[in-house]
């Protein structure tokens, strides 16, 4: 009798979307006599946050995907597990120089409605388990979170994030910031935001006030925006925090980042 071939295993995969700001204001001193550019703080906090996981048991079914965005939309990373990085760029320098030379570099506008359209057309793909051919066979894994009220939501292992430092702008006739579409995202049935906001930049200008518009509230800590607003050195720290905890799904808001207790320090 022949054997008879092994079924193709379905794995439970986590993903991370990261939607990074390559505009041109990026090119401009992160802070005031800062060494860095904004582009180069923030490529260095990605991966420092991605290298953070490298003791992460379940490395080869967590995927990182990163994309840029100025007025044009580029996949910077397709979706990669968390051990083909690590086995591609065992060194983080190699892997941060990597993501620096694939971020445009031409002092671009920023077309965040584009950037989110792409986010969610993949983010959807990818709940519903139709991203098999770059993937293989796989469902996503499905988190259980209890909030503060001791209601229990099923949440698909899903993280977006958007970074930017500005609002969107694509010329005086193009500057509106669209309707979100992640309040369209669906999972079994029921709409999920999974969308975290990160501005970079001070409260009185527009772009803070268009991200803000854009949030959705943490199913952990209901009333919670899933914001995140940056301005001074000091808040470095947290912003280094903040890729750690969406590269590792484990959180959503700052309440999260607090209780995480995360401290990703420079590489």
């Amino acid at each position: 009798m022949e054997e008879s071939s092994p079924l193709p295993v379905s794995r439970n995969l986590g993903l991370c979307i990261m939607l990074l700001d390559c505009s041109g204001s990026m090119n401009l001193s992160a802070f005031p006599n800062h060494p860095l550019s904004k582009r180069e703080l923030i490529t260095t906090a990605v991966t420092a946050a991605i290298y953070s996981l490298t003791g992460l048991g379940t490395k080869a079914f967590a995927y990182m995907m990163l994309i840029g965005f100025d007025h044009e939309t580029k996949i910077l990373l397709p979706a990669t597990s968390l051990e083909d990085i690590f086995n591609k760029f065992p060194d983080h320098i190699d892997f941060e120089q990597f993501l620096l030379n694939k971020m445009p570099n031409r002092n671009g506008a920023t077309d965040i409605n584009g950037a989110l359209r792409i986010a969610y057309h993949y983010t959807q793909k990818f709940i519903d388990g139709d991203l098999k051919e770059q993937l293989g066979d796989y469902s996503p894994a499905v988190q259980s979170i209890i909030d503060s009220d001791l209601n229990t939501h099923s949440i698909p292992n899903v993280r977006v994030l958007l970074f930017t430092d500005g609002e969107h702008y694509l010329g005086d006739d193009d500057r509106n910031l669209m309707p979100s579409p992640f309040n369209n995202l669906s999972f079994k049935g029921k709409n999920i935001n999974l969308l975290m906001s990160a501005f970079y930049g001070e409260e009185q200008e527009n772009g803070y006030a268009q991200l803000l518009s854009l949030v959705s509230h943490c199913p952990k800590h209901p009333g919670t925006p899933q914001f995140f607003h940056y301005n001074t050195p000091a808040k470095l720290p947290s912003l280094k925090g903040l890729f750690r905890m969406a590269s590792g799904a484990s959180g959503f808001c700052p309440k999260c980042l607090e209780e995480s207790h995360f401290a990703t320090t420079d590489l």
